[in-house]
């Protein structure tokens, strides 16, 4: 069974969802920050023959949080739980749990998750952070002792170790640093979690594989030297750690600030249902209709540019080249009105000055002269910033970046290297240049 976890960071920003999932082939999808309401769904990003989806909607904060499961026909749940056994009880849209019958009785309950994040210093987000993983790990054992089969599948927001962060690993011989980032609470309870039920399926193939990372900062553009962080997992039962066959982050696929990680396990036991859960998006009334069907989809746009082609080929342009005519006639009868108007308004301007008696106002010169003075200043403002000035470390040109932290500096612009982030060590890496633009 093929497993995939992915923070899509709003799944309406995929375009072509179909391709995506028929790219990535999975048997059991995850996303998180789906960050779409019921009302937005259709049947392109819901319906689709080959699959069965899930959604969790976040029911007061519209357009944040969300997941979804998309699960192949052939592993149909017999019981989906949208709130988690309550581990979504805030009503968020955290958390979805499937369960699928297993041939020797037992069940399989896949948990897909997206973790608030949070830090240490932001007291009540972090709070609500740490009731999270409690629940997490209560659910986890509650299930384990009902000898059931549990994969827990997406966004922890939690780095477990140095080696899962570039930012850690690079500052390991730091006492300082490594004592603050190892002391948060949240490392501790995840920690726990792993100890005491689960198995991280890329640490069990890969203990000390460095690099692998799932999630990099897109405004400084981490990804381009894969200086990033690894809080995307699939942790599995203690027990089914030896079903781990393969596991794989697929960084090459682009559209979110996060890649999808997958993991091949050994669950071929798995029964379908014959009954679909009532949760399943093809009972949404609003949705009825025709399914997505991914060959069609493909197909479809096949066919489309074989019509293209034939049109090119069989010489309909000709239709074209009169609309462009007409256009440029369009035009150019504009252009001629343009000269006769603007011909009549300076005959009438030089008549009436003629007219007028020569007379020197001094309120009007005062005007002119202010209005001069206006002009200019206006002029030098439409010439634009300065060039920006070159960084420290390249003697490259800088780039312009704006405050959006709230605090005292919100708002406030500065320079900054134009590199992407990555190791101090390296040439291709950003350098420590900085200057205010604003005082």
């Amino acid at each position: 069974m093929k497993i995939i976890t992915w923070n899509v960071n709003g799944l309406r920003s995929l375009k072509e969802f179909p391709k995506y999932l028929s790219d990535l082939d999975p048997d059991i999808l995850c996303l998180q920050e789906t960050k779409i309401s019921r009302t937005q769904l259709d049947n392109e990003t819901a319906k689709f023959p080959e699959f069965y989806s899930f959604f969790n909607h976040p029911l007061e904060r519209q357009g944040h949080a969300g997941v979804a499961t998309y699960v192949k026909r052939a592993y149909c749940p017999f019981f989906v739980d949208l709130q988690a056994d309550n581990l979504d009880s805030e009503r968020e849209g955290r958390a979805i749990a499937t369960h699928h019958k297993r041939k020797d009785g037992n069940t399989l309950v896949v948990i897909n998750v997206y973790v608030p994040c949070a830090y240490p210093d932001e007291s009540d987000k972090y709070e609500k952070k740490i009731r999270f993983l409690e629940k997490l790990m209560d659910y986890v054992r509650k299930l384990s002792c009902e000898n059931n089969d549990v994969v827990v599948a997406g966004d922890i927001n939690v780095k477990t170790s140095i080696i899962d962060s570039a930012e850690a690993f690079e500052n390991r011989n730091d006492p300082k640093f490594l004592a603050e980032w190892f002391g948060g609470r949240d490392k501790v309870l995840f920690n726990s979690i792993l100890q005491d039920s689960l198995v991280d399926t890329l640490r069990h193939l890969h203990p000390r594989k460095l690099e692998c990372y799932t999630c990099w900062n897109t405004q400084l553009n981490g990804r381009a030297n894969n200086y990033g962080t690894r809080i995307d997992y699939i942790l599995v039962s203690k027990s089914c750690a030896g079903l781990i066959k393969s596991c794989s982050i697929m960084s090459d696929v682009t559209g979110s600030d996060h890649c999808p990680f997958s993991a091949d396990i050994d669950f071929s036991c798995v029964l379908p249902s014959t009954t679909i859960p009532s949760e399943c998006t093809i009972f949404y009334p609003e949705l009825h209709g025709k399914q997505t069907s991914l060959s069609g989809i493909f197909s479809k746009r096949k066919a489309d540019l074989s019509v293209a082609d034939e049109s090119c080929n069989t010489g309909k342009h000709v239709k074209k080249r009169k609309t462009t005519c007409s256009s440029s006639a369009g035009a150019a009868q504009r252009q001629c009105t343009q000269t006769k108007l603007k011909f009549s308004v300076t005959c009438d301007t030089k008549q009436k000055t003629h007219a007028a008696p020569k007379q020197i106002d001094t309120a009007t010169t005062f005007s002119s002269k202010v209005s001069s003075t206006s002009t200019v200043s206006v002029k030098s403002l439409l010439k634009g910033l300065p060039p920006p000035p070159l960084c420290s470390g390249h003697h490259q040109a800088s780039s312009l970046k704006t405050v959006s932290k709230q605090g005292p500096n919100f708002g406030k612009r500065f320079y900054c290297c134009s590199l992407p982030i990555g190791p101090s060590s390296s040439k291709s890496s950003r350098c420590n240049f900085f200057k205010w633009l604003d005082k």
